[in-house]
C-alpha cells in the first residue's frame, strides 16, 4: 500500500465536559477534565495507521512536546522525519467545552506551529506516497505544500477545520484550491468556504440533508467531501453527489477528534483502491468507533473490525 503524508497540529487537548455549551457572558460547569493527546495532524495520522496505512507526518512542536506522543506515533508505525522540534515557543494545545449529543467549542494556541510559516514543504520520493492531506496548518505553508504537491502530480486534499473562521481570506483559500483535488469539511465550513470565496450558493438537499451547492466552486476543485455527524457524510462533485448514512452509535461518549477518525477511514479505503463514494462508509465506521470511547485517539479499531461493521 502507498502511503499518506498528512500535515497539521500535534498539541495537547484539555477537554472539559460540561453540561451546556455556554452563551456570551454565561459559564457552565464543568463534570471531568481530561489531559489528552490531540491535534489534527496527530488524530488523522493515527487512525490511518490503526487500519495499516503507512503515514509520513508532518508539524511543528516545542521542545517542551510529551515524550509519550512521539513514542505513540513511532509505535503506530508513523514516520516522524517530518517533525520539526522548535526551542523558543510552546507546542500547541487546545481547550475543548465538550457536551451532551457531541457538542463542543474550543479555543486553540499555535505556539511553534507559528514557525510552520518558515519551513520548506516536505516532499518526500513521488513513489512513496499517493495522497497528501493538508489539515490545520499556516497558510503560506499550505499554499507552497499544495502548489509542491501538485508540480509531482501527489493528489492533495485542503482541510483547513476551523481555522477556516479565523485564519483564513478569500485570495489565499483560492490560491489553494487551485493546487489541490479536493476539500474537506463539515456543511457550516463549506458554507463559510463558498462564502468566503464570493461564490453565490443555493440549498440543496439528500437525504434530509441540506446543504450549500454552488456549480463555480467545481472550477477550483474535482469534489469535496462533508461530514454531516449524525447524518453521516456526503461527496459532493459538478455532476453528481453521493450520501452514506451514518453507522450508529448506543452511546455517544466524547465527539472530540471524530472528524479526524473519518478521515482516517476515508482515506484507508480509498488507499485500498475503494471508489471515493464508498470509502464514505469507512469513514462513517471509524466515526462512529472513535464517538463511542473517551479522547480523539484511545479508541480500538483495525481494518478488520471496521469490515465487521459494514456488514451490519
Amino acid at each position: 500500500m502507498d502511503q499518506l503524508l498528512v500535515c497539521g497540529n500535534l498539541n495537547m487537548d484539555m477537554i472539559y465536559m460540561v453540561d451546556y455549551l455556554p452563551e456570551e457572558g454565561q459559564s457552565t460547569p464543568v463534570r471531568a477534565v481530561r489531559r489528552e493527546f490531540g491535534g489534527c495532524g496527530g488524530n488523522i495520522s493515527l487512525a490511518a495507521a490503526k487500519l495499516g496505512v503507512q503515514v509520513i507526518i508532518s508539524s511543528v512542536v516545542g521542545k517542551d512536546f510529551d515524550d509519550g506522543y512521539l513514542e505513540r506515533l513511532k509505535d503506530a508505525g508513523i514516520h516522524l522525519e517530518h517533525i520539526i522540534i522548535d526551542d523558543e515557543l510552546p507546542s500547541p494545545f487546545c481547550m475543548v467545552l465538550s457536551a451532551p449529543e457531541g457538542k463542543q467549542a474550543y479555543a486553540f494556541m499555535e505556539g511553534a506551529m507559528g514557525k510552520q510559516m518558515d519551513i520548506e514543504p516536505p516532499v518526500p520520493v513521488k513513489d512513496r506516497i499517493s495522497h497528501c492531506h493538508i489539515a490545520t496548518s499556516h497558510p503560506l505553508f499550505t499554499i507552497r505544500t499544495a502548489r509542491a504537491m501538485k508540480e509531482i502530480g501527489i493528489p492533495t486534499a485542503f482541510d483547513p477545520g476551523q481555522e477556516i473562521y479565523f485564519r483564513w481570506r478569500g485570495p489565499e483559500i483560492k490560491e489553494v484550491l487551485q493546487n489541490c483535488d479536493r476539500f474537506m469539511g463539515n456543511i457550516g465550513e463549506w458554507e463559510y468556504l463558498l462564502d468566503i470565496l464570493d461564490i453565490p450558493w443555493e440549498e440543496r438537499s439528500i437525504s434530509g440533508i441540506v446543504y450549500p451547492w454552488s456549480d463555480r466552486a467545481f472550477d477550483l476543485i474535482d469534489e469535496a467531501v462533508i461530514t454531516a455527524g449524525a447524518r453521516g457524510s456526503l461527496l459532493i462533485r459538478r455532476d453528481s453527489i453521493a450520501h452514506r448514512p451514518a453507522m450508529e452509535v448506543d452511546e455517544v461518549v466524547d465527539a472530540t477528534g471524530a472528524g479526524d477518525a473519518f478521515r482516517g477511514g476515508f482515506y484507508a479505503a480509498l488507499l485500498r483502491g475503494i471508489a471515493p463514494e464508498d470509502a464514505l462508509l469507512y469513514g462513517n465506521a471509524m466515526g462512529a468507533l472513535s464517538l463511542s470511547s473517551r479522547g480523539p485517539q484511545g479508541y480500538d479499531a483495525s481494518w478488520e473490525k471496521v469490515l465487521e461493521m459494514l456488514k451490519r
